[in-house]
């Protein structure tokens, strides 16, 4: 019995590009590391991508810091933002503002003033009543002498923002509950974020409420009331133009508090937690954490076109969704968008020199599957001239990250010995590490290699085990080299099978 061959290598390798993951999975966070070296610096795929996704953010302490500092326009009906003059807070209060895009400039509709005088020197005020400017948003612009209404805080606004904002500055609700929450005291933990929440309107409260209903903290299990704080926290003022999350490729799994609630809202109808499933609602919030900036969410809904969740498959809003996903340097989005080009999914014209771009472009950030992926274009000469020197180069850097696939692939090189120097040992060690991992082809290998006793001693009974685990994996050879395989077994081999494969239950 022999294992795969080269030729064979190749089918297999056509059958394990179509592997994909499911439709709706979890983001997974991009993973880094070093750029493969090409072997040939001559056979360059066709086709380019753009990535634009960088960012120089402010340290994330700092801009916590300054949200104690400073009153957003959530906090202040129509004030945009104001924050107590205060030369030591300064720095920390123009980082925040640097951050969210609010730096004060001449078109910036940001306006600042006192907390103690929010209406400036009362000496001056001709009404100090505090009903004044109540009624009459203009009363600032007539000050002016301007004809038009002003579209800045009337005086109640600002003394309303003034006084929530001393609230916010003294406020220890929020603090005091999560010291609570982390201290297991959930009882107290409600009761202060309740009280936070109603004070002054905090996401984080409303979003850690809405997890304590839902995962029963303090308070009985309650979908329906976790749904109801989640929508609080996604339903509040939104600035699209200033509250929009701005992603860090480096950081992608990043969340606002607004954006964790939609993602929970989905994930809640998606599989059902607590109330019937609904593919709709799932879509409906996944596009609204992507609405609020989060970029893994548009990778999500490209899935979903791709795979027709919840409505027919749609490759032109799955290449939409994508590759606006890719471009800002999500590297699952690069390699799904390179699936949906490789295969042809959804309707999508197969385009191999847009599917080994993207490839490439993931494969240079370290993602496992596309380093695999893209060696398997070079190996197979797949819209750029064959070279298996660079796709080993590839497939190598693939296996230390733990792709099964790779590792399979190139365990047959060191096999065969084409390419490589043959090393049956080292091939052997391969295909059992994609074996573990559920490799199909590599079961049946493995299988093949300890029966015959190459790269290491001969094992009848776990070539026995390997050939069973495959043939029930689907591969179409096992059968045939199972029946094979069996007479050789000792009654010794056969138990110490049967025990691997037919476990007794413990008493």
């Amino acid at each position: 019995m022999r294992v795969l061959n080269m030729h064979a290598r190749r089918a297999a390798l056509l059958a394990t590009v179509g592997t994909l993951a499911a439709a709706l999975a979890p983001p997974a966070l991009a993973q880094t590391g070093p750029e493969p070296a090409p072997a040939s610096a001559s056979a360059k795929p066709a086709g380019t991508v753009v990535v634009t996704g960088t960012r120089g953010s402010t340290e994330s302490d700092r801009v916590i810091a300054a949200k104690s500092k400073v009153l957003s326009r959530n906090y202040a009906s129509s004030c945009a933002f104001m924050a107590s003059p205060n030369a030591a807070e300064d720095d920390v209060a123009l980082a925040y503002m640097r951050d969210f895009g609010m730096d004060g400039g001449i078109s910036d509709d940001a306006e600042h003033f006192s907390v103690l005088a929010p209406d400036g020197n009362v000496k001056d005020m001709r009404d100090p009543s505090s009903l004044n400017g109540l009624n009459d948003p203009a009363s600032d612009s007539s000050r002016n002498g301007l004809a038009t209404p002003s579209i800045k805080c009337g005086s109640a606004d600002r003394r309303l923002a003034a006084g929530r904002q001393q609230i916010l500055q003294k406020d220890k609700s929020l603090a005091e509950g999560f010291v609570a929450l982390d201290s297991r005291d959930y009882p107290r933990a409600l009761q202060l974020l309740s009280t936070a929440w109603n004070k002054i309107g905090y996401d984080e409260a409303g979003l850690a409420l809405a997890k304590m209903h839902l995962y029963g903290m303090g308070t009985p299990k309650d979908t329906g009331q976790a749904i109801v704080w989640l929508r609080k926290v996604v339903d509040g003022r939104f600035d699209p133009m200033r509250d929009r999350m701005k992603f860090n490729p480096k950081e992608p799994q990043l969340m606002s508090e607004k954006v964790e609630a939609a993602f929970m809202l989905a994930r809640i109808y998606e599989r059902g937690i607590g109330i019937p499933k609904s593919p709709a609602q799932a879509l409906t919030w996944y596009g609204k954490a992507a609405e609020f900036g989060f970029v893994p969410a548009q990778n999500v809904l490209g899935q979903a076109c791709v795979s027709g969740y919840g409505s027919a498959p749609d490759g032109r809003k799955a290449v939409g969704y994508l590759q606006a996903a890719a471009e800002q340097g999500y590297v699952p989005a690069q390699y799904n968008l390179a699936k949906v080009y490789y295969h042809g999914d959804a309707g999508v014209a197969r385009d191999l020199k847009q599917a080994g771009a993207w490839f490439n472009a993931a494969a240079r950030a370290g993602y496992p599957a596309a380093l695999f992926a893209a060696g398997r274009m070079y190996d197979m000469g797949e819209g750029v001239p064959a070279d298996q020197k660079r796709a080993i180069v590839y497939y190598k850097e693939a296996a230390v990250k733990g792709d099964r696939d790779a590792e399979f692939a190139l365990a047959t090189f060191f096999y065969d010995g084409e390419v490589v120097a043959k090393n049956r040992a080292t091939a052997r060690k391969l295909f059992e590490a994609a074996a573990k991992q559920g490799q199909v082809d590599a079961m049946f290998n493995l299988g093949a290699m300890e029966l015959n006793g190459e790269g290491g001693p001969a094992d009848l009974a776990m070539a026995y085990v390997w050939l069973n685990l495959a043939k029930q994996a689907g591969h179409p050879q096992a059968d045939a080299a199972i029946k094979a395989a069996a007479p050789k077994l000792s009654p010794q081999d056969r138990t110490r099978a049967d025990q691997i494969l037919k476990p007794t239950a413990k008493s």
